[in-house]
């Protein structure tokens, strides 16, 4: 990353979509040569990132454990675009230091019974 003089900029990134993180993750990523100098920050209403691609775990007793999501057919003709993004944030975690395993392994299907 290039070395910087001055004080950052800062962007501040409203809501936590998918086209917001996609943003932030453009605007950091260590190729970007404006990167270095930024400073960001993601604002999001809720607890949950995603917006309508987010998706959790249900604790209702009855179906405790199984996967609610908004609905990923908001990805439209994207998934292929949108998997490389997400093997490309796997690939720096994993030069960060951190172990979450191989990105396909992670989005595998489960079964829901």
């Amino acid at each position: 990353m290039q070395q910087t003089t001055g004080p950052k900029l800062r962007v501040a990134v409203l809501g936590g979509g998918m086209g917001a993180l996609a943003a932030a993750l453009a605007l950091t990523d260590p190729r970007n040569p404006a990167a270095a100098r930024l400073e960001l920050t993601i604002h999001q209403l809720g607890w949950r990132l995603g917006g309508k691609g987010a998706s959790g775990r249900s604790r209702e007793p009855a179906t405790y454990g199984r996967i609610e999501e908004h609905g990923l057919h908001n990805l439209f003709g994207f998934y292929d675009e949108t998997f490389r993004l997400m093997r490309g944030v796997y690939d720096e975690l994993r030069e960060h230091g951190s172990e979450r395993g191989k990105f396909m392994a992670r989005v595998a299907p489960e079964s829901a019974d």
